[in-house]
């Protein structure tokens, strides 16, 4: 092989080179994720755009252990119980410091949450509500619709959208999206559980560059979360401290509700 090939061939967003932490082509700065063991494992921090995938919980029984490759008009309302089961487990003391930075520098949107944040906590944690839109698609179709047009605007540096099982194309045209808009997406999964540890091996095909198994971890009165990225693969956990008080996660109203008035939900 000459060397222009070889260098051809390790320039490839499908390519890892051991321990590279970060895409090649990334440009965007990272964001400090408020724990520097946290952010040694993301290379620097969270990526400033991209893809960013979270596995946590346990996906309840049902039809939706295979992956969409198209979005239809199902109702949201009928799959509540999937886009919950990631709730508990520990990603809202871990997104926390993330979404307290990036609202205190632009938008956030937060697409088809299981429940509305709770405007008074989210507050106390340093939030700014003024940046943070809220969009409650009625079905899959409005889902991933919604989910693109907001990635490709611009608007928001961060994206969390909680979305059903998708296949590989899908996966990729929503990242494609976010690195249109100079933005991140971040989709949470209830497959914690379900991945092999110390491997990751059960992890889904899938273009994002970040694939993370979170697990909360409870002893006595310490609380942490047990973090181990997938893709690429890190062979170390990292524990992460969560100080407050114990309840795991931001108190939530039922998205059954009307928003609170202090949350935008334009």
């Amino acid at each position: 092989m000459a060397g222009n090939d070889v260098a051809e061939l390790l320039a490839r967003h499908d390519i890892w080179r051991g321990r590279q932490t970060r895409p090649p082509e990334s440009v965007a700065a990272p964001c400090p994720s408020g724990w520097s063991t946290l952010d040694e494992l993301l290379g620097g921090g969270w990526p400033g755009e991209g893809l960013v995938e979270l596995y946590a919980g346990r996906a309840p029984n049902g039809p939706w252990r295979r992956p969409f490759d198209r979005l239809d008009t199902t109702p949201l309302s009928s799959q509540r119980d999937w886009f919950q089961a990631s709730l508990g487990h520990g990603l809202t003391a871990l997104l926390m410091p993330w979404l307290r930075q990036r609202t205190r520098a632009g938008s956030v949107a937060l697409i088809n949450p299981p429940a509305v944040p709770c405007a008074e906590r989210w507050q106390r944690e340093g939030v700014t509500l003024d940046e943070l839109l809220v969009i409650q698609p009625r079905n899959l179709r409005e889902l991933g619709w919604a989910t693109e047009e907001v990635l490709q605007s611009g608007a928001c540096a961060l994206v969390i959208a909680w979305l059903p099982p998708l296949g590989f194309a899908l996966r990729r045209r929503l990242k494609l999206a976010a690195e249109t808009g100079r933005s991140c997406l971040a989709t949470p999964y209830p497959f914690g559980r379900d991945m092999a540890v110390g491997g990751g091996t059960h992890a889904p095909s899938s273009p994002a560059w970040v694939q993370l198994s979170v697990q909360r971890q409870t002893e006595g009165a310490d609380r942490a979360l047990s973090v181990q990225r997938l893709k690429p693969f890190h062979p170390r956990q990292v524990r992460l401290e969560l100080d407050g008080d114990p309840a795991d996660t931001t108190p939530v109203r039922d998205t059954a509700g009307p928003p609170l008035a202090l949350v935008d939900t334009r």
